[in-house]
């Protein structure tokens, strides 16, 4: 049977009619294959630049001789028999688990060795540079080419199984690459081997879209005709033959701007002042020569420095210019950064164990119930409350590592099976976070805000490597454990002050997270903890409307929860 779809209320109802099919397929396979290339970057340091046994290589010549107890020193003798102490200038590695490593190839060792721990920050500073600048060139031109569209032409029940299996390549290919790395010993063959997603990368990132929110929001209408037309030849849904796509597109895009402009109006009306929008004629017009004007694409105080709109620092102030934008923004960065230093800590902790290759693959098979759960445990309870739960229980149980430790209980498989378990809590809490920052940031921030939360993250990530250097190299394994667990108990104390989104529409603006604030507080001022009945939401399923509203578009309402 054919379905009529010209009346729609948004675009996530346009998602949710849409079904998901080959034209979403695109998307998910593209977004899944940057987690399968980060591993041998994030934590094959491990691997790559591991510092195995060494000692110093004293020359076969009669005038040199060991000096007992350094691997960095010998003694030199000279023609008067005279004795002097001189730095090592070659060394002999113990190659029978590594056979070739950065570290071993360029002698990072004795007074080189804090370069070792270089070796991943250098990656992290790239990471950090890359983030920042994929997050500007996402707004600018589009997310298209920066891979940030999964979540954005997901079906809204969908995305917290689609942000799990964007996550699952990661840990498989965590496994995968403790597998490699057993079999080849070689650094050099070891990158290139596990480099391969990069490939398939550079060939899907060319047959996916551009995202038709993000082309709506900025007004190009044409372009998310043409993407949207694509989208229901590929998945074929039901209402394939009988649906007017321009005609969807100019509504949702009508009811944007009609919710976006009706705040301002309000306010201007306050305040004593006009407001000169387009004319509902002119629109028309526009529409009908198949064109879109420039004006409607900015509308009048609608989409200003709040959103980022203006001149080129607008971008960046806007994540701090708004109260509730800057309270999200600076919670986030702070608890993306906390977990960053967990989230690669304890990989990078694989030296203090015995077998870094079993240790790495039980990681990473840890992982895959942390991402294959949490779908329907978020759907259930909340994103806010896996990850608090997750993030606090996990520091508790590293600061009893750190208690083992300082005591000298060192049963391995009893410390392998608490780290084990912390990793798991700390991967769930970092995948849930994964759909819950762009979640919590509007349309218009989201590449932004979600590529601020990346930055910080790389941030963490460039942390780990001086703790453990300079913890595991002067037995004092204990501190780096305290330092990780008390991390992840600050992280989840700070992510009490975020909202809950569980069940929420997205947001386009940041007038949208302002009406929602207003309505809690009012909500919450009048002693009244039920729901407005002019309110558009979805059910805890993710799939019930409440229509008793239907000029509103989707994602400017929600329940009750932005606090």
């Amino acid at each position: 049977m054919v379905e009529k779809m010209n009346n729609v209320d948004g675009l996530d109802d346009f998602l949710t009619k849409l079904g998901t099919g080959k034209w979403n397929y695109l998307f998910f396979a593209t977004s899944a294959a940057v987690p399968g290339v980060l591993p041998i970057y994030l934590i094959g340091s491990e691997f790559l630049n591991s510092v195995t046994s060494f000692s110093c290589a004293v020359p076969d010549d009669n005038r040199t001789l060991p000096l007992n107890g350094s691997q960095c020193e010998m003694v030199e003798r000279d023609s008067t028999g005279h004795e002097q102490i001189v730095p090592c200038e070659e060394w002999i590695y113990d190659t029978s688990l590594f056979h070739s490593t950065v570290a071993m190839e360029w002698n990072l060792v004795c007074d080189k060795a804090r370069l070792a721990s270089l070796f991943q920050t250098i990656y992290t500073a790239g990471g950090f540079m890359g983030a920042m600048v994929a997050g500007m060139a996402a707004d600018r031109y589009g997310r298209r080419w920066c891979i940030r569209t999964a979540m954005e032409i997901c079906n809204p029940s969908l995305r917290p199984t689609v942000g799990i299996f964007l996550a699952l390549p990661y840990a498989l290919m965590m496994i995968g690459i403790a597998g490699i790395a057993y079999c080849i010993r070689d650094w050099r063959l070891l990158q290139a081997a596990a480099s391969w997603p990069c490939l398939v990368i550079l060939v899907l990132m060319y047959l996916i879209d551009k995202s038709p929110r993000w082309l709506i929001v900025k007004g190009r209408l044409d372009e998310a005709i043409i993407v949207l037309q694509r989208a229901v030849r590929l998945n074929q849904p039901n209402f394939a033959l009988d649906v007017d796509v321009s005609s969807v597109v100019h509504s949702i895009y009508q009811k944007q701007n009609e919710t976006k402009t009706q705040k301002t109006q309000n306010e201007q009306n306050e305040s004593g002042t006009s407001l000169h929008l387009p004319s509902t004629k002119t629109q028309d017009s526009m529409s009908a020569r198949g064109g879109t004007d420039p004006s409607l694409s900015r509308p009048p105080n609608a989409l200003g420095l709040d959103d980022g709109i203006g001149p080129w620092w607008a971008a960046p102030v806007a994540l701090l210019r708004t109260k509730i934008i800057r309270k999200m923004t600076l919670v986030l960065v702070t608890v993306w950064l906390l977990q960053g230093v967990v989230y690669l800590g304890l990989p990078l902790s694989s030296s203090s164990f015995s077998s870094p290759f079993l240790y790495m693959a039980l990681l990473g098979a840890f992982e895959i119930p942390a991402y294959s759960l949490t779908a329907p445990i978020t759907k259930r309870i909340g994103r806010k409350s896996v990850v608090t739960t997750c993030l606090m229980t996990s520091g508790a149980l590293l600061l009893s590592v750190a208690g083992f430790l300082l005591y000298h209980i060192t049963n391995e498989w009893l410390h392998i099976g608490i780290v084990m378990i912390s990793y798991l809590l700390v991967c769930t809490a970092y995948q849930v976070n994964f759909l819950y920052a762009p979640e919590l940031f509007p349309t218009t921030l989201r590449p932004l805000g979600s590529a601020a939360c990346t930055l910080s993250a790389y941030v963490g990530f460039s942390i780990p490597p001086f703790i453990t250097y300079y913890t595991y190299g002067n037995n004092l394994a204990w501190v780096s454990a305290a330092v990780f667990g008390s991390c992840a108990i600050v992280a989840g104390l700070l992510v009490f002050l975020l909202p809950e989104t569980n069940g929420r529409n997205l947001a386009e603006t940041v007038a949208d997270l302002v009406n929602r604030l207003e309505e809690e507080e009012n909500l919450q001022s009048n002693g009244n903890g039920t729901q407005p009945a002019s309110h558009l939401t979805y059910g805890s399923d993710g799939d019930s409307f409440n229509k008793s509203r239907v000029s509103t578009i989707s994602g400017t309402y929600c329940n009750a929860g932005y606090t």
